[in-house]
């Protein structure tokens, strides 16, 4: 009798950008940037609902432009760069990128949300447990506090701050995922992480992130 196939690994879904199922999409915006309405099928087998929204290829009339965003105050989002000294490793997540339709490589990223959050660093600590299950460490902020962010894309309004934890601990009891998250943690060392984002695999946030947060560890004396 033939063996049942088994799914293929995140990690092979990440490396060969495997297209999630796509099971209804329509077009819910269109200027000069077009929003789609797409229903996708996760490997579990759950099914998300979300809208993705691509810069269109159309000319733009002269001076008119669309830009897209959060909807919420600057900065909109943070990420985390969650480094282990001892083993000299990164904690990143493979999780669902709506855009390309694809499971990809990221840091520990989140919006801001004033009625959770009651800062900026306290976003990043609430995304660390949620999403990479640890909390603590020694917390570097790799901007200045009166910089409100990073501008994520040149046609978005969102701006995020970049974070870098030092030797997090695990968090037994982490805060609760989004139900429409989809997210599998990855320990890798720093020539992996390399490698990823040199084959395109990784987010570009994560990537200024990673560059920045290696840059604050070689000026402080650790060795990576």
């Amino acid at each position: 009798m033939a063996q049942e196939q088994q799914p293929p690994s995140l990690a092979t879904m990440v490396a060969k950008r495997t297209q999630l199922p796509i099971l209804e999409e329509r077009i819910a915006y269109k200027r000069f940037v077009t929003v789609w309405h797409r229903h996708v099928e996760f490997p579990d087998g759950r099914k998300l609902d979300c809208a993705v929204q691509p810069v269109s290829l159309t000319t733009a009339a002269w001076l008119a432009r669309d830009a897209g965003g959060h909807g919420t105050r600057s900065p909109a989002f943070v990420t985390v760069f969650p480094f282990n000294t001892k083993t000299k490793t990164v904690r990143l997540l493979i999780e669902y990128a709506q855009g390309p339709n694809v499971m990809t490589y990221t840091l520990t990223a989140g919006a801001c949300d004033p009625t959770k959050h009651s800062s900026i660093l306290d976003t990043a600590r609430h995304e660390l447990s949620e999403e990479a299950r640890l909390k603590n460490g020694t917390w570097v902020r790799l901007l200045p506090e009166d910089d409100d962010g990073i501008p994520e894309l040149k046609w978005s309004r969102n701006k995020f701050v970049p974070f870098l934890v030092i030797d997090a601990e695990p968090d037994a009891t982490p805060y609760e995922r989004d139900a429409e998250e989809f997210i599998e943690i990855v320990d890798v060392t720093l020539d992996e992480l390399q490698q990823f984002i040199l084959k395109g695999l990784v987010m570009l946030p994560s990537v200024q992130t990673t560059i920045m947060a290696l840059d604050w560890l070689r000026r402080n004396g650790h060795a990576v």
